[in-house]
Order: C-alpha cells, then structure tokens, then sequence
C-alpha cells in the first residue's frame, strides 16, 4: 500500500503511460474501445493522486512533526517545540539522561540564548508501529547561528548533528514526541546543566568568539546542498 498512500508517482505514472499508450492505439484503429481504456487509466490515476492527498498516514505524520519542530528551532520557539513533546519526555546523549523537567528546561535555556541562520532537516526516515502506537524519526540536522554563553556571544560555525526522536500517539493522528538522543553531537553545540554532553568530534566544526566589531558579520552558507525541507 506504500505506492498508494505515500508515493503514488510510479503508480499514477504508469497510469497515465497506459492511458496514453490506448490513445495512440485509438489513433491509430479509430475503434472507440481504445478511447473507453484510455478513459478509465485517467480516470484511475486521478483517483490515485487524490487517494494519496487524502489519507495520510502515520509516517507522514510523525515527518510532519520533524519538520515542524526544525522550524520552531530556527525561529528559537521553545514554546512550539515543548507543545510537540508528551509531558514524560526525555534527553538522552551516551550515559547521560535528564528527567521530563531537566528536558524541558534544557530546551528552553538554549532556545533562548541561540539564534539561528538556518536549521535544516537532512535524511529523515521514520517508523510507526502499527500495533505499539509508537515510533521512531532518524535523521540529520544541518544548521548554523551564535550561542551567547557565559564567556559571551560565540559564532558557531555549519554544525552537522544526528538525532532520534521516539514518538507515541496520544491521541488518533496526534503523535508526540518522548525521548530525545542525541545521536552526534559536536561539543559546545547544545548547554546543560554540569557542561555539555559528551561530544562525538566526527563532525566537529567548532566555535569561535566573536569579535566586538564583527559581531554583525554574516556566517558562511552551508556547503551541503543537498539536504531536504
């Protein structure tokens, strides 16, 4: 049912091949039974295309709910990225893990003092099971922006982080995030209390201190373009 439900291009396509293939062979003969097929494969991948705009289905909800929380991020809207999270939600990176309170106030701490020029979702795949309510969202996160820290404003150069976010339906339709990892991290990207977690230097790009007289400089653009929105 993937075909019809989340992709119907190949399906919808074919389709309209078959269509265009009857008309050719109506052309062709001049008998109208041709012109009745080609009628009936238009008809069909209509319907397709309308099946599809119709039932969405729980992936594209949870992507959704991914895309969602990206821009809330870059716009540093903690109150929109808390209203996707279920009340027991958790942070976890490696050892480290913080309650639903901790979490929360995490989130809020570095949405407050992080301004961002991009924040982009890359490699986003998803699960839902059908029998748990519940799932799963991998994917990457390509974003760039300052931090203002305790040792003043630093300028963070394009950071490359992995994420998995585990989902529970709440609600029919409504799917809602409760737990966070953090899958790479570079250090100095996220705050917490004690320090930041442990860094995965893989993708570490690094944080530099602004310069008073450059504190209004534009950050470099990303390098990656190939990343999806």
């Amino acid at each position: 049912m993937t075909y019809l439900s989340e992709d119907p291009t190949f399906l919808a396509g074919g389709l309209l091949l078959l269509a265009g293939a009857f008309l050719f062979a109506l052309k062709v003969t001049q008998q109208g039974k041709y012109a009745i097929s080609a009628g009936v494969a238009l008809v069909l991948a209509g319907a397709v295309v309308l099946i599809e705009w119709v039932w969405v289905t729980d992936n594209e909800r949870i992507e959704q709910v991914v895309y969602d929380l990206g821009r809330a991020v870059q716009s540093s809207d903690a109150d929109r990225v808390l209203a996707h999270l279920m009340p027991t939600v958790q942070y976890k990176h490696g050892e480290t893990a913080l309650n639903e309170d901790m979490t929360r106030a995490m989130i809020r701490s570095n949405l407050s003092n992080a301004r961002f020029n991009f924040v982009r979702i890359s490699d986003l795949q998803t699960s839902a099971g059908q029998q748990s309510r519940r799932g799963l969202a991998d994917f990457r996160v390509i974003s760039s922006g300052s931090l203002n820290t305790s040792h003043g404003m630093m300028d963070a150069r394009t950071n490359v982080t992995a994420w998995q976010l585990g989902f529970q339906e709440t609600e029919p339709g409504v799917w809602k995030v409760n737990r966070i990892t953090s899958v790479s991290m570079p250090q100095g990207v996220l705050a917490m209390r004690g320090g930041p977690p442990p860094s995965d230097r893989s993708h570490h790009v690094g944080l530099r201190r602004l310069n008073p007289k450059s504190r209004g400089s534009r950050l470099p653009s990303p390098s990656n373009s190939s990343v999806t929105n």
